[in-house]
């Protein structure tokens, strides 16, 4: 059985050449009743020895940049038997997220179920409880010293690829990006994971199936790549989804689409398609950049770079090349460095010798493909981040603004009747197309003069850090806190109402058969999923 090898999972960093950002860029709660109270901490962080009662009270009294600082260090030099007892901080970076290896991460998980099953305080927690059904203040302190709290008990089972490889640090694709941020809410609100992913290009859904048996009286939901749906829905062999025929599969309802992008991709549809935009019609998951970018510089504009660093967004060197995909031309950007005094650089991977010789002898610094932090230093110590046309909805433009970096992003297509019509726009990164400047300058791609207008406002207009209230890390926190504690069979029985008697939508196949169970009528007997 494929997920029986724990070294069947392939990270990135051994994925066919092509298949990174580039590739994917191409296709397309009382004591944690969270949504009622500021953000909470990260006790996962800390060994079971050092998170008694008293101490847990006493973490509440001091500042939230201390304690984040504190749980870090704590993290980092005691040994743990949490489910994180092998991961390692990366420095300077986020204190809600750690990478480890996946496969240990599992164990260590289980290990702990286990251990709470055997201590007798192990409750079912595969759906949320209601307020007669929660425990007093004391109960759940008692339980969280043991590592057995109800949001420690409560298991997500991420099946998809992208956060297998935001766990391994193998990746930084907007998609990991995404992901890393949704582990970092998980571990802020202590719910537990665990991980399934067999690899690029693998759909396969036996390793989630195989948690699934070992863990589902407290999995309360599978967040998966909607190829891994698709396989669930479609291929009864692997005995994904519960069916009169497999009634030990995952209810359908639990099984959900994590999904970058702006379309649906979940048979039920947008409401079961996550997605980090409010712009779209798919269940908005936000995402944040904020617990990475405010231990990154935000420079004054004295401290940056002189003469004045221009960065280009364009991690590939191939993006630079004359054709109309590329917004600019090279002329163009030397142009800039003429008019204005600045010069402008990139950290591109040479993988076009032609386009890499042109940069060169036109005079554009190419600093190569930099590692993250070294990205984000000098990202900061510029002036201005100039989009030019791919890699498509890169979160890296929202990290600039958090430094006090404006974006000019290209507007790709538009309504050339009514170029002005932000509804019609098309741009390099689509979710910031309602901004204004000084923080967003949207220019029409090969549109020379208007580029060059944009980078003299963007030099005569410096801003400081910059982060909308959608992207701010309680309230992604929140909304996590919301998707785990949400009431998903309801919503899948609305869903499924709605369909029948508007006779529009998928409520065939093998749809729908347990839901007759629940009262919908003796229509769907005949219909096979059970719910």
């Amino acid at each position: 059985m494929a997920g029986d090898n724990h070294n069947d999972y392939i990270p990135l960093a051994t994925s066919p050449s092509g298949a990174g950002e580039e590739g994917v860029d191409e296709q397309k709660e009382r004591i944690l009743r969270r949504s009622h109270r500021k953000l909470p901490l990260p006790l996962n962080f800390l060994p079971t020895s050092i998170r008694p009662r008293h101490r847990f009270l006493l973490l509440f009294l001091l500042p939230i940049p201390l304690i984040a600082i504190l749980l870090a260090l704590g993290r980092h030099i005691f040994s743990s038997t949490s489910s994180s007892s092998s991961s390692h901080p990366l420095i300077g970076e986020n204190p809600y997220f750690f990478t480890g290896d996946v496969w240990k991460h599992n164990d260590e998980v289980i290990s702990r179920i286990n251990q709470c099953r055997d201590l007798g305080l192990l409750r079912n927690t595969s759906l949320p409880f209601s307020e007669n059904e929660k425990l007093s203040q004391e109960e759940e302190e008692e339980l969280i010293s043991q590592g057995c709290g109800t949001n420690q008990t409560t298991i997500l089972i991420l099946s998809s690829l992208w956060f297998a490889e935001a766990f391994a640090g193998t990746s930084t694709a907007g998609e990991t990006i995404y992901a890393q941020s949704v582990i970092s809410t998980l571990n802020a609100y202590n719910y537990s994971y665990v991980f399934s992913s067999l690899g690029w290009y693998n759909a396969d859904m036996r390793k989630t199936v195989e948690l699934w048996g070992i863990l589902k009286g407290n999995v309360r939901m599978v967040l998966a790549d909607p190829d891994q749906v698709n396989v669930c829905y479609e291929h009864t062999d692997q005995k994904c989804v519960k069916t009169r025929e497999n009634e030990e599969g995952i209810e359908a309802w639990r099984v959900l689409s994590f999904w970058y992008w702006d379309d649906p991709a979940n048979p039920l549809g947008t409401q079961f398609t996550l997605s980090p935009s409010p712009r779209n019609s798919n269940h908005f998951l936000s995402y944040s950049i904020e617990p990475t970018c405010r231990r990154l510089p935000s420079l004054p504009t004295a401290s940056r770079s002189d003469p004045p660093q221009a960065y280009l967004l364009a991690k590939q060197m191939h993006y630079l090349e004359d054709s109309t995909a590329f917004s600019w031309t090279l002329e163009a950007l030397v142009g800039l460095q003429e008019e204005y005094g600045i010069r402008v650089i990139g950290g591109m991977t040479d993988d076009d010798e032609d386009t890499a010789k042109r940069v060169k002898e036109v005079g554009i610094v190419n600093l190569g493909k930099l590692p993250k932090l070294e990205f984000y230093g000098q990202l900061a110590k510029s002036f201005v981040f100039i989009g030019v046309g791919r890699p498509r909805i890169s979160p890296s433009p929202w990290d600039a603004l958090c430094m006090g970096v404006p974006f000019i992003n290209p507007i790709l297509t538009w309504d050339e009747e009514d170029p002005q019509n932000r509804t019609k726009w098309h741009a390099q990164q689509w979710h910031m197309t309602d901004l204004e400047p000084p923080y967003v300058y949207s220019v029409h791609a090969h549109d020379l003069h208007g580029l060059s207008e944009a980078v003299g406002e963007a030099l005569a207009n410096p801003i400081e850090s910059y982060i909308p209230d959608y992207m701010r890390f309680e309230f992604a926190c929140h909304r996590t806190a919301e998707m785990v504690e949400g009431d998903w069979r309801g919503k899948a029985k609305r869903i499924l109402q709605e369909r029948m008697e508007s006779g529009e939508g998928q409520v065939s196949l093998t749809f729908f058969f347990w839901i007759a169970m629940m009262g919908m009528g003796s229509e769907l007997m005949s219909l096979n999923l059970a719910w």
